[in-house]
């Protein structure tokens, strides 16, 4: 059975701009998660902020940060303790108790953190849903993830972002309603 639901796509597409729609229209839920920004100076992507759902925020990916080649993704430096401080406590099923939980993204920024990994692929086998985004690309956690029979995987594209918001709602109600009926949540 269907219990997660995640986006993927080219990156630039649209997913974080959709979760942030969808999470505003989710708001009567109990949520709990996070999402991820671009942080952008003379437009020029310069880093990534995650922003947990309660507001709280921090950066965690930064071509200023000077980290080791292991710490490394392009330009970037991660800092995957800062993202596991933030992030971790949001992805905690069993002691917050949401009806939902939100995971933007699940990339390899992300998964640099063994921690990180762990709580999403936890997560995910949990009977908690999970609305979230992955990397489009990518073998290994990545692919495994994407090719989880309890995932569903839905593409955005340039043609389609503009008519998905509808029946992701749908797709989400539909397994909210069944994950209540089993008294999963």
């Amino acid at each position: 059975m269907t219990t997660n639901l995640l986006l993927t796509g080219h990156p630039g597409i649209g997913k974080t701009t959709l979760v942030k729609r969808l999470i505003e229209r989710l708001g009567h839920l109990a949520l709990s998660g996070f999402y991820t920004e671009e942080i952008r100076a003379r437009d020029r992507r310069m880093g990534f902020r995650a922003v947990a759902l309660n507001g709280t925020s921090g950066v965690f990916a930064h071509r200023d940060y000077q980290t080791t080649s292991r710490h490394r993704l392009g330009p970037y430096g991660v800092h995957p303790g800062m993202l596991e401080n933030l992030v971790l406590p949001h992805l905690d099923w069993k002691r917050k108790r949401p009806d939902l939980v939100v995971v933007d993204e699940i990339a390899k920024m992300e998964l640099l953190s063994r921690p990180l990994r762990e709580a999403i692929i936890e997560l995910l086998d949990s009977p908690c849903p999970v609305l979230g985004t992955i990397a489009l690309h990518g073998s290994g956690v990545l692919k495994r993830i994407r090719d989880r029979k309890d995932v569903h995987l839905v593409r955005l594209t340039r043609k389609n972002r503009s008519v998905l918001h509808g029946e992701i709602l749908r797709r989400v109600d539909r397994i909210l309603v069944r994950a209540s009926s089993t008294g999963e949540t």
